[in-house]
């Protein structure tokens, strides 16, 4: 089987609200949409959003080069 495929749409759109699902112990603070994934390979495009207020310093600091 191959990668599944979206078309797109505003995952930020209010009607898009109840395609983000809570990220498993993160819940109340980041949320998670699946775009395509590969049942045989396990691999997987995915956004992540962090919720207003959400504190992250627990997950210490990120640098990027």
């Amino acid at each position: 089987m191959t990668k599944s495929t979206t078309t797109y749409w505003n995952t930020l759109a209010p009607e898009s609200r109840e395609r983000w699902t809570p990220i498993e112990g993160l819940e109340g603070m980041a949320e998670q949409l699946t775009l395509s994934l590969d049942p045989d390979t396990g691999e997987y495009t995915r956004l992540t959003r962090f919720l207003p207020g959400a504190d992250t310093t627990s997950s210490g600091g990120k640098t990027h080069a």
